[in-house]
């Protein structure tokens, strides 16, 4: 999953869509340039010319560095930025000598074609995601949550894999009643996300109903299951005082761990833990 907000998620989308379209003039203007040999924009044979197209612009604001920082936007950055510098080599050789040699040419379309490929399956990925997130956590939705278990049951009766449910049911009745359901909506939302932000590599959190949310530990016994529950509370404890020191309100999780049996059925699997209380004082 991509880990922004639905909004983000709704603003990447645009832009994607967006970008296809400038992307397909951008190619179409250099190769009618190439083709009618016409006189060369000093934009395309620009150092930073990746950043001076209007996906560049986008890409490389500001507001967007927490996006290149994932594997899905970095690849996209680099086959940007790989297309920007051999549509520059052959846009050279032409100016220099009035021809491009063929395979220069050939590197240059197929650095076009991956650019455009992997935007593609990034729009499909993030149309995905938006589909399959609930819009006011970024936890995945409950509709996923049945069909990703039953498949990672599948994987499990290999006998070589591990997985723990750890269950948290989040109480906001004291924050809805003294404070009003828009700090609860915050308090829901600051929660989740100190917890997406601590899950490790292959986790997922799911909004079960609710308040209640099912978080599935890949590769982890119930030992370490523990470890990471202890790890997500303090990060959450830390998160709300941050965020809402002032409220002077207690927040009760009430959180349970279970081993996923690859032969249990999963609707009793998920009620069959029994739940602790963790407190925090905001």
């Amino acid at each position: 999953m991509i880990s922004v907000t639905s909004e983000e998620l709704e603003r990447i989308l645009a832009t994607i869509e967006e970008a296809l379209v400038l992307h397909d003039e951008w190619r179409e203007n250099l190769l009618r340039t190439l083709v009618c040999k016409l006189p060369l924009d000093a934009r395309y044979m620009a150092e930073d010319a990746h950043q001076r197209c209007a996906f560049g612009c986008w890409f490389y604001s500001k507001a967007n560095a927490h996006f290149r920082d994932q594997p899905s936007f970095k690849n996209i950055g680099e086959l940007h930025k790989a297309m920007h510098q051999s549509a520059r080599e052959v846009c050279f050789k032409i100016k220099a000598v009035g021809i491009a040699p063929e395979e220069d040419y050939g590197q240059f379309l197929g650095s076009v074609s991956r650019f455009r490929e992997e935007l593609i399956g990034l729009q499909h990925k993030v149309s995905y995601t938006l589909q399959n997130i609930d819009a006011l956590t970024g936890a995945f939705s409950s509709s996923k949550l049945l069909p990703d278990l039953r498949a990672m049951q599948q994987r499990l009766k290999g006998g070589d894999e591990m997985c723990s449910l750890l269950l948290m049911d989040i109480d906001l009745k004291e924050v809805n009643k003294s404070h009003g359901r828009g700090i609860g909506d915050k308090v829901l939302r600051t929660t989740i996300h100190s917890i997406r932000e601590a899950l490790g590599q292959g986790d997922k959190i799911y909004r079960y109903g609710g308040a209640e949310f099912v978080i599935c530990l890949q590769g982890k016994g119930t030992g370490e299951a523990e470890l990471a529950k202890e790890l997500l509370l303090q990060k959450v404890a830390e998160a709300l005082v941050k965020a809402t020191g002032e409220s002077e309100s207690s927040l009760h999780i009430y959180y349970g761990i279970v081993a996923l049996d690859p032969d249990a059925y999963l609707e009793e699997l998920l009620d069959r833990s029994e739940r602790s209380t963790y407190t925090i004082k905001m």
